[in-house]
């Protein structure tokens, strides 16, 4: 009895460090498995819903990860069954029936430069850099566009990112911060969410206290806000007038005078706030084509590929058909413009190419069913899409021509053609801001 009381007190003397060295053993253990698992790895998920908007979000991970696990580090609602994704952001079936419809997730990997076929089961993602594609339907093999200009919108946004005020949630004024607006809504990301960080105000908040302001400043902000907003599904700044509150039933005019840019917005506004264009203002931009078959900005300035582009998106959005005359001439003189580069300068008169024109150009010549990526518009070896491309900078950012440096009116602007999304970005009829501005999740 007593040997066995020295015993435990001895056990007890020697206790913390016969334990402090097992979890010594155990560490040293695990330590190759933590070896195993290697650098952390930068990777992009990229989403094709039903309606053939694309998302894509940026991931870290180490070691190897399953494609359900990475839809999960890209901040994604799924559902899943078994290790099978069923539904993402809302689109799909439950998990109790995760095959319900003809429809499906089909997963692939981004490999070689082509989309290829993970098999079954799923490899797993190892590779830095990896992208892993995911789109909805029944087509075979996985229908998504290539991955290289979707992962270039993604590096846009976390460029544009830190840009962000933290004082106020804002890009500088109103105008830069709607520009915003409409890249980051093109990827799916809400404006209440958008913030420097977790205390700092967001965009959503930034345009619920000053929208109304620039809102009421011209049809065309009106306009370019809707647009906007309508993307990310959000509220209507309360006090803040529409673009049809500007619209003139004895002109045809949006606004006080006329000017093809300007009109081309109040019509993608009134659009995207699933308001019916009257038929008067859309007559005025179609007189308003000039004889080359594009659109100048303002009278008396002669045409323009941005003012062009922004026509024909409206026209389009509109009912138009892509068979219209107006159409095909657009199309002809944007053929005309582009350089051997294969990007777009402002005017047909300028030397040089630049990234805000280019983009814009993509956007109308999708809307129209042209394809960037060939036939007409590729010059040799180079099309718009590999100019943008060639825009941007090792940081992320674009330029707006070469050798001028990031900027942020070049990043914004490459983001929404980047991911294949004309004007208007979404239509929704937008009730008026009550009181705060609340989080709107991705609504697909």
């Amino acid at each position: 009895m007593g040997d066995k009381t020295a015993a435990q007190r001895l056990f007890a003397l020697l206790k913390p460090v016969v334990l402090s060295m097992a979890l010594a053993a155990l560490a040293a253990l695990a330590l190759p498995e933590a070896r195993a698992q290697g650098p952390v790895k930068n990777a992009h998920v990229i989403v094709k819903f039903g309606d053939g908007q694309v998302v894509v979000r940026p991931i870290t991970f180490t070691g190897e990860i399953s494609g359900l696990t990475a839809l999960g580090l890209a901040g994604l609602d799924v559902v899943s069954d078994n290790g099978s994704v069923c539904a993402i952001e809302g689109t799909g079936c439950p998990a109790s029936d995760c095959f319900c419809p003809d429809n499906w997730w089909q997963q692939s990997y981004w490999v070689g430069g082509v989309w290829q076929d993970p098999g079954w089961p799923p490899a797993l993602i190892t590779a830095a850099n990896a992208v892993d594609g995911w789109a909805w339907g029944h087509a075979w093999p996985t229908v998504l566009p290539p991955a290289p200009p979707i992962t270039a919108a993604s590096a846009a946004l976390e460029w544009l990112r830190p840009r962000q005020s933290s004082a106020d949630g804002g890009y500088g004024d109103p105008g830069s911060t709607v520009e915003t607006l409409l890249a980051v809504a093109a990827d799916g990301y809400d404006a209440a969410g958008w913030r420097r960080s977790a205390q700092s105000p967001s965009l959503g908040a930034y345009l619920s206290g000053r929208g109304a302001a620039y809102a009421n400043s011209s049809a065309g902000a009106a306009a370019k806000m809707a647009v906007a907003l309508a993307a990310d599904n959000g509220c209507w700044p309360v006090g803040a007038m529409r673009p049809l509150d500007y619209y003139s039933s004895t002109t045809g005019i949006f606004g006080a005078s006329f000017g093809g840019g300007p009109q081309a917005w109040a019509i993608l506004g009134t659009r995207a706030l699933s308001q019916a264009v009257p038929a008067s203002a859309i007559g005025v931009l179609k007189s308003a084509q000039q004889a080359d078959g594009g659109w100048e900005w303002s009278p008396g300035w002669g045409s323009d590929t941005n003012s062009t582009a922004l026509a024909m998106q409206a026209l389009i959005a509109a009912g138009e058909p892509v068979t219209a005359s107006a159409v095909i001439s657009s199309l002809n003189f944007l053929d005309t413009a582009q350089n051997d580069d294969g990007g777009f300068p402002y005017a047909t008169a300028d030397a040089a190419s630049d990234a805000n024109s280019t983009a814009y150009v993509v956007q109308a010549l999708l809307v129209a069913g042209q394809d960037p990526l060939s036939g007409t518009w590729v010059m040799t070896e180079s099309n718009p899409i590999s100019y943008l491309l060639s825009m941007q900078l090792p940081d992320g950012g674009f330029e707006w021509q070469p050798g001028s440096g990031s900027n942020q009116a070049a990043t914004r602007q490459a983001v929404p053609a980047l991911l294949g999304q004309p004007f208007p970005l979404e239509v929704a009829a937008l009730a008026d801001c009550r009181a705060s501005y609340l989080p709107i999740m991705l609504k697909k």
